[in-house]
């Protein structure tokens, strides 16, 4: 049957690896409560009888036999969970176990009247009452396996085997429909606990692999719908932080590339604190050049004002890391940082199964062409004449009027 094969329909494909290592994770899990819980069901099954019926040889074999039954399928079930592939169909034989071996408790207490000392008002019918409750408790443990139908399936276990023991102990019809609404209501409390875990999980595995590839704040934007994620754009008034790194050729010709890949991440990791800090959202990493963003995919107040104090924290940061390059005898790192304020269109580009959040115009153009300036005028950090005017920082000083490439005008560019 498909329902034994696969985790069910309502699970993102994607995700089923996690969701069947998790599942027998959590099967490992509830076998020990079934192993705990039953046991301590036997013991007190078994110091019922003794007080009753003092040291009856049959029962205690019985009660004994038991047990020993049920740590053996208690330990068949952990080596199954933890070893080898995927076993869909664990998860139902596990609840027909715990069922089955409640219903033979029942039949032992055949041999239970009444009980003596402080349990003396304790009636078998009580007793069973009790195992009825412990019934429940499975079933509701079940709301940790992954489906709607497993919940169904233990629902209907579970309404099964409390009616046979209603039945065998003559229970009011009363107190009978009454613990079988229960044991429904159990079902429905556990469907409810597992949709929530589920989409729980399923959220922070989501946000977790998108986490990889796209800015923490293009994840939050897109989960609370700020951001769609169809193609398309609109426009922004953004700012443009443009960084890259000086000489990165020789560089790479120089030192293995392994150092060069584990530098590489040591910076962009430092780099990205600061633009992280500041409102930005970092567009993305081309070769060894970090282009961010400032006013997308979210507006933000002070676009320009973040940029710069990010570029200032990145040069600072630089120089932490450049120590700590010195003493482990690698070479130093310098960069140029360029930023331009202006209008560009903020949205997702390419095709509907693969798309890149990213910002487009004739200011990203501008940006890169400020930065590679840098090097000719000695400066590590140049602001455009648009970022400074937007900028209510009072440190900015114009240092060079340059012409770009590729355009016609000249335009001012400041630094600090």
């Amino acid at each position: 049957m498909k329902w034994l094969k696969h985790i069910d329909d309502s699970f993102d494909s994607l995700l089923t690896d996690c969701y069947q290592q998790r599942e027998m994770e959590m099967e490992n899990h509830i076998n020990k409560i079934r192993f705990f819980s039953l046991m301590a069901l036997f013991l007190l099954e078994l110091l019922v009888g003794v007080l009753n019926q003092g040291f009856d040889l049959i029962l205690i074999s019985v009660d004994l036999v038991s047990m020993l039954i049920t740590a053996g399928w208690c330990w068949l079930v952990m080596y199954l969970a933890t070893t080898g592939s995927y076993k869909p169909w664990l998860k139902y034989v596990s609840i027909l176990f715990d069922y089955v071996i409640i219903l033979a408790i029942t039949l032992e207490m055949e041999y239970l009247t009444e009980v003596g000392h402080f349990l003396r008002d304790l009636h078998k019918t009580q007793f069973e009452l009790m195992l009825i409750s412990a019934l429940i408790l499975f079933n509701v443990m079940s709301a940790f396996r992954q489906g709607r139908v497993i919940i169904y399936f233990s629902t209907l276990c579970c309404l099964g085997a409390t009616t046979l023991i209603l039945e065998h102990s003559h229970t009011a019809r009363t107190i009978e429909i009454h613990e079988q609404i229960i044991v429904l209501f159990s079902g429905l409390l556990a469907w409810s606990l597992s949709h929530y875990i589920t989409n729980t999980y399923t959220r922070l595995r989501h946000r977790e692999r998108l986490l990889r590839y796209l800015p923490e704040k293009l994840v939050s934007a897109v989960e609370t719908g700020a951001v769609d994620i169809e193609p398309g754009g609109e426009r922004r008034n953004v700012t443009i932080l443009m960084a890259d790194i000086r000489s990165f050729t020789g560089l790479c010709e120089h030192n293995d590339p392994e150092v060069v890949t584990g530098m590489l991440n040591r910076y962009f990791s430092a780099m990205s604190v600061p633009i992280f800090k500041h409102d930005g959202m970092i567009d993305k990493f081309i070769g060894d050049a970090i282009m961010a963003v400032f006013g997308a995919p979210q507006e933000k107040n002070q676009n320009a004002d973040n940029a710069i104090l990010a570029a200032q924290e990145m040069l600072a940061q630089l120089t932490v890391l450049n120590s700590e390059f010195a003493k482990e005898g690698l070479p130093q790192l310098e960069i140029g940082i360029g930023i331009h304020s202006g209008e560009a269109i903020a949205g997702n580009v390419g095709s509907i199964s693969c798309m890149d959040y990213t910002v487009i115009g004739d200011t990203v153009n501008v940006a890169a062409r400020i930065e590679s300036q840098t090097k000719a005028l000695g400066y590590h950090l140049l602001i455009s004449q648009s970022t400074a005017g937007q900028s209510q920082l009072d440190s900015l000083n114009k240092v060079a009027n340059v012409r770009l490439k590729g355009r016609d005008q000249t335009i001012d560019v400041f630094s600090l």
